[in-house]
């Protein structure tokens, strides 16, 4: 078998095909599709099809009955990651993670043979994918590792059974599907029962509910024998890596990353002082690797260039900057977001331009009311707002005195209009803000504004 496919439709001859059923398609109803394309194995749940059935009319393809499909990937996968043998890094945290697990698999690539984990291949179906891509020849692969119920991050860890695991942090995402944030960390610290015994858990010591639970839950007499590893920018006593000296530099920031006696002043081409965390975390994961120095690890954070839709600065002509960071949005990261324009903003007309913050359940509404009042610290020249739950966050705004009229609100799904609206409002040079839960959609908004206002 040349590959692994859950999608028929882009299956390619040689390959396995996995049926699949999920909320809207289920994989027994295209198995037909997938042997025409040129399957040469089909897994499947038995009490769906019939295998006589299917041995019979399709005798040249190998038919393999299951109890759970599903599961059967994960096991073919933990097979796969068996035979290949590569030191495994898993990444999770509500924020971050995307970003952490970019930059500790740049900092490896020019050392080691590294796969990583693309897109959002982050969840139960994602992250076998993951491994099947993975060459014979990987020497280190780095997994994200996401959730939406508890359980999930548990079930992940233990199909890649990581040597090196890093928790980014504890924010009030998925509130919706776990509760609290108390329910958040929970489930997030759930990657520490899959860690190799003898691996490492890196994590942000800052982190109020990690900085208190990794540690308990590490002492307890079930947990596998690991060591921890705090990173610190704020001056955690147990830290063993170290940030200070944390300054603006036109591109981004520079920063000292210190572990024991050995120290290191590093350069990062980004915005957002979040970053300088996410690149301290992967740093301390990427020390952990044989032949990893501290001056190796600021060498390639140099030439680090973020992902997509995260504080992706597009300069303007004229001297405006458009910021897209639209890719997802919670309360720690739209606070994140803001702070990071601020800071910058200078005396150019500053234009937020912000969506609904989804998935976080009972909470949502005071949320909102409290990113509301940040609004109305940071006094930005526009905010416009699209959505239903902005509502709370237009009046909270509002509320705590910053200009009605400064503030315009839109329905979901009225990018257009929302277009409309800027370029007859903004003026030459501005810093924009674009920033919502994908269900939003915001991307639509930047391509039509770096078309009108001209990219440099």
């Amino acid at each position: 078998m040349t590959g692994v496919s859950i999608d028929s439709r882009r299956l390619r001859p040689g390959e396995l095909f996995v049926a699949l059923a999920g909320a809207r398609f289920d994989g027994h109803d295209f198995i037909d599709q997938a042997v025409s394309r040129g399957a040469t194995a089909v897994v499947f749940a038995a009490q769906k099809r019939s295998f006589s059935d299917l041995s019979q009319r399709y005798p040249g393809v190998f038919w393999l009955p299951v109890a759970d499909p599903l599961a059967a990937l994960g096991s073919l996968a933990r097979a796969w990651i068996k035979r290949v043998g590569p030191r495994v890094i898993a990444v999770t945290g509500s924020n971050g993670k995307s970003t952490t697990k970019e930059m500790l698999a740049h900092i490896l690539a020019p050392h080691f043979r590294v796969h990583k984990t693309a897109g959002n291949y982050n969840n139960r179906i994602g992250l076998p994918l993951t491994l099947f891509a993975m060459p014979e020849d990987c020497e280190v692969v780095v997994l994200e590792m996401g959730m939406s119920e508890p359980g999930e991050i548990a079930d992940l860890a233990a199909l890649a059974t990581p040597e090196i695991a890093i928790l980014t942090g504890v924010a009030a995402a998925h509130l919706q599907g776990l509760g609290s944030l108390a329910a958040v960390a929970q489930a997030k610290c759930e990657i520490m029962t899959g860690l190799k015994n003898g691996g490492s858990l890196v994590y942000d010591a800052d982190d109020p509910w990690l900085g208190r639970m990794v540690p308990a839950l590490a002492a307890e007499p079930s947990a596998a024998c690991f060591k921890l590893l705090p990173v610190s920018w704020y001056g955690a006593t147990e830290a063993v890596v170290r940030v200070s000296e944390i300054w603006l530099t036109p591109e981004g920031f520079s920063f000292v990353l210190s572990q024991d006696s050995l120290r290191e002043t590093v350069g990062l081409s980004l915005w957002g002082r979040h970053n300088v965390k996410n690149a301290a975390l992967a740093a301390a994961a990427a020390l952990l690797l044989p032949g990893m120095t501290p001056a190796l690890v600021a060498e390639s954070l140099k030439h680090f260039k973020n992902l997509s839709g995260r504080l992706q600065c597009y300069p303007l002509a004229g001297g405006g900057l458009l910021v897209h960071d639209a890719y997802n949005a919670n309360p720690a990261s739209l606070e994140a977001a803001l702070t990071a324009v601020a800071e910058r903003g200078g005396r150019r007309y500053l234009a937020l331009v912000l969506g609904d913050m989804k998935e976080l359940g009972p909470e949502s509404a005071e949320l909102h009311r409290q990113m509301g009042r940040r609004l109305a610290e940071i006094r930005p020249d526009l905010v416009v707002l699209l959505g239903e739950e902005v509502e709370g966050m237009a009046v909270s705004a509002r509320n705590a005195g910053l200009p009605g009229d400064r503030i315009r609100q839109f329905p979901a799904g009225a990018q257009v209009e929302a277009f409309n609206f800027l370029r007859r409002r903004l003026p030459k040079a501005p810093l924009i803000l674009v920033k919502g839960s994908r269900a939003l959609a915001l991307e639509k908004l930047v391509e039509p504004m770096l078309d009108f206002f001209e990219t440099v």
